[in-house]
């Protein structure tokens, strides 16, 4: 900034600006192509192994994309399943690896899809740095 007060180098504050904006615009897209992913791997883990009942699983991993962690009372309600059923679709889905228990207690537990949490830990980790701008 202190470059366009003195010299008007606006140029060189525009390249900086730009450079930021397509980072940050490789990041969401890798982002996105991930969060698909990983829906997709979800979605065939859960079909193969409910079989004809995986419609209440799958309806609880679309949802789970807006709210990540949940408990067995708010999966009953959003999966249509007395809390009997849903308490053991939770346990076969941390089984499975789709779900974590997070909370360590017997009663109130929380539940986490923790795939998809892990997504937003780190971004660095998990994404390739992205090609200079012009070399697409």
């Amino acid at each position: 900034m202190q470059a366009i007060r003195d010299n008007g180098d606006w140029e060189s504050w525009l390249v900086f600006f730009l450079e930021g904006v397509h980072q940050v615009s490789a990041e969401a897209s890798q982002t996105a192509r991930t969060i698909l992913a990983l829906r997709d791997k979800h979605r065939e883990l859960l079909g193969s192994q409910f079989k004809k009942g995986a419609g209440a699983p799958l309806t609880l991993l679309e949802h789970l994309f807006e709210r990540p962690i949940l408990s067995v009372e708010a999966i009953a309600e959003v999966t249509d399943l007395t809390f009997s059923a849903a308490n053991k679709m939770v346990k076969r889905m941390e089984e499975l690896g789709v779900l974590k228990e997070i909370t360590g207690q017997r009663r109130n537990r929380r539940f986490a899809y923790q795939d998809y949490l892990a997504l937003f830990d780190d971004p660095q980790d998990l994404r390739p740095d992205p090609p200079p701008i012009g070399t697409s």
